[in-house]
């Protein structure tokens, strides 16, 4: 029972502190973001791929060691015939027990052998000598052939190629983190935007409640007014349309916040009843970069700039890879067999050398091969000096953007000064019977227009100087200063 209270009481806890707010600063719902965007996850998870791909790269130095299991079935045997030879045995050693008999014959009876005898007696000797004499065919190969051994193979120089491979790997995952580094900046860029977006309409809220409460004094004035007999009806009416006007206003702007509440919480991936707190203010933060040091910043650490040079790079190494073609491969092998009853006369059991390998024609296949490679260094080339100007055009926009806000924002102190002191004359006016209805309305409007447009100017200057440190690539450095300024 203890428990389940303690369990309850918990919850009630965790759920109080959903639903009153948790205090969000800047940094902290972009750390946050950083944490749960997804394609930043995948772009981590493609450099560990790539790292990966590097280590399998360096392998290609190292020798290779196979071992090789095999069966062939020939169509015959492979026999080496030496008949020819057995018959010339038989035929010299008949010749020599002929000669031998000849004599005999010649001491005991003073004749030769005749031929007739010579034949019966050579007939008698190759039967007797070829019984003696086996069959010298040899079998070099049988029919079924088994074969197990264990092959090394070690590149010495293959024209640079392994070089090549391992530099292009390398360089790939420079692109891959540079391409992380780019969300990245991406990710700081949506959740600051998003985030003051939230500051903006908090403020514009504020702004419009405030008019909505001021008309609804003044339609509450209009209405005592009216029945004391000072003010006629249409001043009335025009008081009470304000009023509802001014509502409308509140309300969309509400519902306008609550939007911009939702897409942040979806950005930081919070559950849908909580309640962000937003607490890094949406303030000026003066710069001082003129715009010939805003472009330098932009031209030596923009991150497409960096992976167009990497680009270029992987294709330069490509082509030293392709020239490889022309030149010798140069390799040691060697080769075991561990099965040796299957072997041959002529099989060794093990033997060890180095191989020359070098192509002399490729029907024009190398030449088209360092063709395509120039022209895509020279189209690499060409969409850097396109992105230059880009990012020039876009660099020196978002500056002089930023510079026509900041000298806006100079003059709305004294415009808001001027409004307010215009609403209290208009409010005293109406008060005395001297005014109407329509100056305190369009007094209060005229108000609220200028603070919306002084956070507007605002909301645009910093998001301006966001977009420039997002352009090289140094986001972080204006949140800082932005949370310095809490």
């Amino acid at each position: 029972m203890k428990r389940r209270l303690l369990s309850l009481l918990l919850a009630t806890l965790s759920l109080v502190a959903v639903l009153s707010g948790e205090e969000w600063s800047l940094q902290r719902a972009i750390d946050r973001a950083l944490t749960v965007n997804h394609e930043l996850l995948s772009r981590q998870k493609h450099i560990d791929y790539l790292k990966a791909e590097k280590s399998t790269a360096l392998t290609k130095y190292f020798p290779r060691l196979n071992l090789n299991l095999s069966y062939t079935k020939l169509n015959d045997p492979i026999v080496l015939d030496l008949d020819p030879m057995r018959n010339l045995l038989i035929a010299l050693q008949t010749q020599d027990k002929l000669s031998d008999l000849d004599t005999q014959m010649l001491l005991k009876s003073g004749r030769f052998l005749t031929a007739q005898e010579r034949s019966v007696y050579s007939q008698a000797i190759s039967t007797a000598i070829g019984n003696v004499i086996p069959n010298l065919d040899m079998t070099l190969l049988d029919q079924n052939v088994f074969r197990t051994n264990i092959e090394l193979f070690q590149p010495i120089w293959i024209g640079g190629k392994i070089q090549a491979l391992n530099r292009g790997a390398s360089l790939q995952v420079q692109e891959g983190t540079e391409e992380l580094l780019i969300s990245r900046e991406a990710v700081l860029e949506e959740t600051s935007r998003i985030y003051f977006l939230n500051k903006l309409l908090e403020a514009v809220v504020d702004i419009h409640r405030k008019a909505e409460e001021g008309i609804r004094l003044h339609y509450k004035r209009a209405e005592d007014l009216y029945r004391s007999g000072l003010v006629a009806k249409y001043q009335l009416l025009r008081a009470k349309v304000a009023h509802s006007e001014a509502q409308k206003n509140l309300k969309n702007s509400e519902d306008n916040l609550t939007t911009a509440r939702t897409v942040l919480r979806n950005l930081l991936e919070l559950p849908d009843n909580a309640e962000v707190t937003t607490t890094t203010p949406l303030k000026y933060l003066p710069k001082s970069e003129k715009s010939g040091e805003v472009w330098s910043r932009v031209e030596a650490n923009n991150g497409t700039l960096k992976k167009l040079e990497i680009k270029k790079a992987l294709v330069k190494v490509k082509k030293k890879a392709d020239l490889a073609e022309y030149l010798p491969q140069i390799y040691a092998f060697g080769r075991y067999e561990i099965a040796k009853d299957d072997l041959s006369l002529l099989d060794p059991e093990w033997a060890v050398g180095v191989g020359v390998k070098l192509n002399l024609f490729s029907s024009g296949e190398k030449i088209f091969k360092m063709q395509a490679d120039n022209r895509l260094i020279q189209e690499v080339e060409e969409k850097k000096k396109e992105v230059v100007t880009l990012l020039k055009s876009l660099s020196d926009k978002l500056y002089y953007e930023a510079d026509a806000k900041k000298n806006s924002l100079e003059t709305y102190p004294t415009r808001l000064e001027e409004a307010e002191e215009n609403l209290k004359l208009a409010d005293s006016r109406f008060s005395t019977g001297l005014g109407i209805s329509l100056e305190v309305v369009d007094a209060h409007l005229m108000l609220q227009k200028i603070q919306t447009e002084e956070l507007q100017a605002l909301y645009e200057y910093n998001l301006s100087w966001l977009k420039i440190h997002g352009l090289f690539q140094n986001t972080a450095e204006i949140i800082s200063q932005w949370e310095a300024q809490k």
